[in-house]
C-alpha cells in the first residue's frame, strides 16, 4: 500500500518518507476506478488551485491536492480511501480538513490509511464558524 506511494516519490524525486531530508508529505485518494496522488504545496511541481471551502492550512496539505485533483475529475460520492505517508496534521484530521472535502464530494464513507493506523469515518456536514 504505502509501495505505491513510495514509487511516486521517487518519480518526482522526493526523499524517502520519514528520511532525514524529507519535508514533503504524499497522498493517494481512491475514488470509483480512480486514484489520485497529492504532494504538499512546498515541494509541489504542478500546483492547483485549491477550491474546496476549508481551513487555510489544509488548501496546502497534499490531502487537498489529491481530493482538489478528483473534484477537477468529476468524482463524487461513495466510498473513497485516502492513504497518507505521515500522520494528519490537526488541521486535516482532529479540526476537520479531511472530513470537509470528503463531505463537499459528497464521499459517505472515507477510510483513512497511515503508518501509524487504518480509521474508517462516516462523513458528517462539517462545522463552520459563526
Amino acid at each position: 500500500m504505502f509501495d505505491e506511494l513510495a514509487e511516486y516519490r521517487q518519480h518526482i524525486g522526493l526523499p524517502p518518507a520519514g528520511s532525514e531530508t524529507d519535508k514533503s508529505t504524499v497522498a493517494k485518494l481512491e475514488i470509483g476506478d480512480q486514484s489520485f496522488f497529492g504532494i504538499n504545496s512546498s515541494s509541489n511541481p504542478s500546483l492547483r488551485q485549491i477550491t474546496f471551502r476549508v481551513n487555510p492550512i489544509t488548501k496546502t496539505h497534499a490531502e487537498a491536492d489529491a481530493f482538489q485533483q478528483a473534484a477537477d475529475a468529476s468524482m463524487k460520492g461513495g466510498k473513497a480511501t485516502l492513504i497518507v505517508d505521515r500522520e494528519l496534521c490537526a488541521a486535516c484530521g482532529l479540526r476537520g480538513g479531511v472530513n470537509s472535502m470528503a463531505w463537499q464530494l459528497g464521499i459517505e464513507e472515507l477510510t483513512i490509511i497511515t503508518p501509524a493506523k487504518s480509521t474508517t469515518i462516516t462523513i458528517k456536514p462539517p462545522k463552520r464558524r459563526k
